[in-house]
């Protein structure tokens, strides 16, 4: 029995020892760390600064009258969007209808005064070829014709007036835009010094107005050429949202401010669905495309500590090392690596904290 038993310790300590053994040499690989990698890609750079920005409307019309009358009707909804040509007031016109009548008539008494003096003068201008009528004739005849000339000549002065008179007692929109609070209403009486009726302000396209240091210009573009072909505008409203049009700078001020060495650039913008209102404040993004390319990785992929950016890299053998990075601006869904990696190698994305520099890891390819 004592042998039995010896053989069967013996036999149960042989077994536990194979365990340990087993369990020692697979712990390693069960304790690795499976972390997200992804492979470096590249793209365009672009360099961006931002601006605070104004926009503006590139034209605005304030509704004046031009003639005194009463106002008989105003034909538009306040607030409302108008047309170009659209009646937006007209006032009561019979005096100038009658104006135009009575102009009328003294043009056509004035063309008949000039025939008649036209047919006298060929007439005596035809006995004196003849001699049987003085040189004085002729001439009295001949300044007869030109004074009646005269007076058709002013007679049709004194209709275009009587006619452009009446043309302002209905006030049209000149162009298509939004327009405010009428300040008279129906039945008052306007005249010119009444001042402005109402404003019309064109929404569709709007510009951006913002201003740019000099030294940007200098080192991003360099000529004004170049900004305007080589650049684009885009816009963060209000809510943090992004405008969902881009724009391009279209117009570059004629001087420089000096107080703070910087020039002022509109943008253009199209306004179709009406986001973008005269006066509000937008934050700019003046973007320019460069022809290189740069290496870019997930923007997951970047830390920071207190010193740099850093990423995580895999060798062949998917061991991690840490290396510094320079990072340039989010391109899309991208950061760009202006410094530090190379395209086609790979880098932890997801799971860093359980990467140790120097220890192999398992990759799990995105």
């Amino acid at each position: 029995m004592k042998k039995e038993n010896c053989a069967c310790a013996f036999s149960t300590k042989l077994a536990g020892m194979i365990l340990l053994a087993s369990c020692a040499f697979a712990a390693p690989e069960a304790q690795k760390a499976y972390v997200a990698v992804g492979t470096v890609s590249s793209t365009q750079n672009i360099v961006q600064h931002r601006y605070t920005g104004r926009v503006v409307s590139p034209a605005k019309v304030d509704l004046v009258a031009r003639v005194s009358g009463e106002l008989k009707e105003v034909g538009f909804e306040e607030g409302s969007f108008v047309e170009e040509g659209q009646i937006m007031y007209k006032l009561d016109d019979v005096q100038y209808k009658a104006s135009v009548m009575s102009a009328e008539a003294k043009l056509a008494e004035a063309q008949a005064k000039y025939e008649y003096a036209e047919q006298t003068y060929k007439r005596i201008e035809d006995l004196y070829g003849k001699q049987v009528t003085a040189k004085d004739n002729l001439d009295n005849a001949k300044s007869g014709m030109n004074v009646a000339k005269a007076a058709v000549q002013a007679a049709e002065a004194s209709l275009l007036t009587a006619q452009e008179n009446l043309s302002y007692t209905i006030i049209v929109s000149p162009i298509a835009g939004k327009v405010g609070t009428t300040a008279i209403t129906k039945g008052n009486y306007v005249t010119p010094s009444s001042g402005i009726l109402a404003s019309v302000i064109q929404q569709d396209p709007l510009r951006v107005r913002f201003a740019i240091s000099n030294k940007n210009f200098l080192q991003d573009y360099g000529t004004e050429k170049e900004l305007k072909e080589n650049s684009e505008v885009v816009l963060k409203l209000g809510d943090g949202t992004i405008y969902p049009v881009t724009g391009k700078v279209s117009i570059t001020e004629n001087q420089s401010n000096e107080a703070t060495d910087t020039m002022i650039l509109y943008a253009v913008f199209a306004n179709p669905d009406r986001k973008l209102s005269p006066g509000s404040t937008v934050s700019v993004l003046l973007r320019k495309k460069e022809t290189a390319f740069y290496p870019c990785v997930l923007p997951s992929a970047v830390m920071h500590d207190g010193t740099s950016s850093y990423v995580y890299v895999l060798d062949d053998q998917n061991v991690p090392s840490r290396r510094n990075v320079k990072e340039g601006v989010q391109s899309g869904d991208k950061q760009i690596i202006l410094e530090g990696l190379k395209e086609g190698e790979r880098v932890v994305t997801d799971g860093m904290l359980k990467v140790v520099p120097g220890t192999p890891v398992v990759p799990v390819e995105e």
